[in-house]
């Protein structure tokens, strides 16, 4: 049953009474139809009965002028009943439900408040953690890159001993030539492999931390737009 279905059937139920008393009840439900929203039109109608129960319950209420009962912000109200609203408690569920959210929060806030020195310890431990990666990986680059400098200065320097002592002692001058090619060859490599981790692992690692950044950022806007289409 509709709203408009509901009206017409209550509207002939009540041509029996007084124009104004009809009038009035007509117009008392429909402002609470129009208050209460299209959305929640069928929970309207089922709290509120079938017509025929509306107009007997109004009309027992008229029976007697002393006993008269009258139009509130709770529906149609009559003390020789027991039972007179007629209107369902629509806007306590609502101040309820209002009320409920508004506590879940506060509870959420307190829980936080008492729960921030644990999570400011975990968060602290996490960027302590990562700042020491960070560290680890900054050491193992000037490593490289130090000890490639200093392997390859030693070299050359054994290199230009090695060619001076050749005029007093050939033997030594060899000895100490192919030690200081040696020398810069691995301080060479060194600093082949520091350059490598600077310019091309270090750029694909960023970059791939930022695509994943990216995805999960993707997907909660892509979860969220779900939900609101849904």
């Amino acid at each position: 049953m509709s709203r408009k279905e509901f009206m017409q059937q209550l509207n002939r139920l009540l041509a029996d009474i007084p124009e104004s008393d009809r009038q009035d009840a007509i117009a008392y439900y429909n402002d609470y139809f129009d208050e209460a929203g299209p959305e929640n039109e069928a929970e309207v109608i089922q709290e509120l009965g079938s017509p025929g129960k509306v107009a007997a319950t109004i009309k027992a209420g008229m029976g007697t002028a002393p006993g008269r009962g009258e139009f509130t912000e709770n529906g149609y109200q009559d003390s020789r009943f027991k039972e007179r609203t007629q209107v369902p408690a629509y806007k306590a569920e609502q101040e309820g439900r209002q009320r409920r959210g508004t506590g879940r929060w506060a509870l959420i806030i307190i829980l936080l408040i008492f729960a921030s020195p644990l999570l400011l310890g975990f968060g602290g431990g996490i960027l302590g953690l990562v700042a020491g990666v960070f560290a680890a990986i900054l050491g193992i680059y000037v490593a490289f890159a130090a000890a490639g400098i200093g392997l390859a200065a030693g070299g050359i320097a054994a290199f230009a001993a090695g060619v001076a002592k050749c005029i007093v002692s050939p033997a030594n001058g060899l000895i100490s030539i192919g030690t200081g090619m040696v020398l810069l060859a691995v301080g060479l490599l060194l600093f082949a492999v520091f350059v490598w981790l600077t310019f091309k692992v270090t750029p694909r690692v960023f970059r791939s931390v930022i695509n994943w950044f990216s995805r999960i950022m993707h997907r909660g806007r892509g979860g969220e737009s779900d939900e609101k289409a849904v």
